[in-house]
């Protein structure tokens, strides 16, 4: 980062932290070192057994930090082009159209709807008003990484991320699912990181949690085998790309390229998920191939017959 731009980023992040400790007589201090490291280490952070100073004190803290980050956000905000700052939030219904041919392909119908509804409402897409509502929602659960990774990767995007901080991540999932703004512009064909996190999303959430009915030896909307989370994911945000072509025949062409032409799925991963990708083109139901090659597979156990007595 240049030498002018840096100076005023680092200036934004000790006012933020000055401003959210001052009321309290806290140490700006602390509260600039989660602002850098997303690190909480005041008295009583990260431990199960507080005394009650401790209690209180973690409590003062954590109030001040999530100002603090909502005061870095502002503050950091003013740095942005005057377009970047206009921006609106990408619409529902934009985010509802990318995952439906999933959805519909991956959960019993009588879910489908909840699905949909609750991914929909539950992922952000973060320029500066899908940031500024994300960080919000992972606020209200406490859990303050995750806010302070979603304000990182939307600066870093407009380079005004130190270099010391590090926010690896296209999108992250848990509660919530967020999509940095360069990866939602990706040009990769076969990339769809919406996509690829409301994937996440489906081995998250839970369907009782919305009052449905949950038949015998299911507990998510879709039960994926830990291990083959992120194949799972990657296949998904692949194949939602593919189902686009239509018919068979051209879905089996777009499908056949992918281990050549994607460009954004780790090498590492890259033909288990091309050749998953592949096999679902060619079947009549490919959102079924997906969902066969990485769920859980539960042994149905035949009732004991009854012994008779003699």
């Amino acid at each position: 980062m240049e030498h002018d731009r840096l100076h005023a980023v680092n200036r934004c992040i000790r006012d933020a932290a000055q401003q959210a400790a001052a009321p309290g007589g806290l140490s700006a201090v602390l509260i600039e070192r989660f602002l850098r490291t997303g690190e909480e280490t005041w008295e009583g952070a990260g431990s199960g057994r507080f005394s009650l100073a401790q209690f209180k004190e973690d409590e003062a803290y954590t109030r001040a930090t999530k100002t603090a980050l909502r005061n870095l956000l502002d503050l950091l905000a003013n740095l942005l082009p005057a377009e970047a700052r206009a921006m609106p939030p990408v619409p529902a219904e934009a985010i509802r159209r990318r995952i439906d041919s999933m959805v519909t392909g991956l959960v019993p119908g009588d879910w489908r709807e909840v699905a949909l509804r609750e991914i929909t409402a539950r992922t952000f897409v973060l320029n500066l008003a899908g940031a500024r509502a994300a960080i919000e929602a992972e606020l209200s659960t406490c859990f303050m990484g995750d806010a302070w990774r979603i304000l990182w990767a939307l600066f870093g995007d407009h380079g005004l991320k130190p270099d010391d901080i590090k926010v690896g991540c296209d999108g992250l999932a848990g509660d919530y699912a967020h999509v940095r703004w360069s990866a939602y512009q990706a040009k990769d064909p076969y990339s769809d990181v919406v996509v690829h996190e409301a994937a996440h999303m489906l081995h998250y959430l839970k369907p009782s949690h919305y009052g449905l009915h949950v038949r015998r030896g299911h507990e998510r909307f879709v039960d994926t085998e830990f291990h083959h989370r992120e194949l799972f994911a990657y296949a998904c945000e692949a194949y939602s790309r593919v189902d686009l072509h239509g018919e068979r025949k051209l879905r089996v062409a777009f499908a056949e390229k992918m281990l050549d032409a994607a460009l954004s799925f780790p090498r590492s991963q890259i033909e288990e998920v091309a050749e998953l990708v592949l096999s679902a083109a060619r079947a009549r139901n490919g959102w079924r191939v997906i969902r066969e090659a990485t769920v859980i597979h539960r042994i149905r156990r035949r009732p004991k017959a009854m012994s008779s007595e003699r």
